[in-house]
């Protein structure tokens, strides 16, 4: 899938794109939670989500609903 997020240390209004996966397959996941993934590895935590402003830009059909399920998507 790929996000967009703003990076608070520019003072750029640009949005900044990347790729990520959403998975239930990494050791922070718990009880089958799905959590987003970004290609260094590393997890979005919610604090992270909300305050660089992160958006879905494209998603599959299975990523939408595993987003849906996690509240980040209608």
């Amino acid at each position: 899938m790929i996000l967009s997020y703003r990076d608070l240390f520019q003072e750029s209004k640009r949005r900044i794109r990347i790729k990520a996966e959403i998975t239930t397959e990494h050791s922070v996941s718990s009880y089958g939670q799905p959590l987003i993934v970004l290609p260094d590895g590393g997890p979005i935590d919610l604090l992270s989500w909300v305050s660089l402003d992160y958006r879905v830009v494209r998603a599959n059909k299975k990523e939408s609903e595993e987003l849906a399920r996690l509240g980040l998507l209608e």
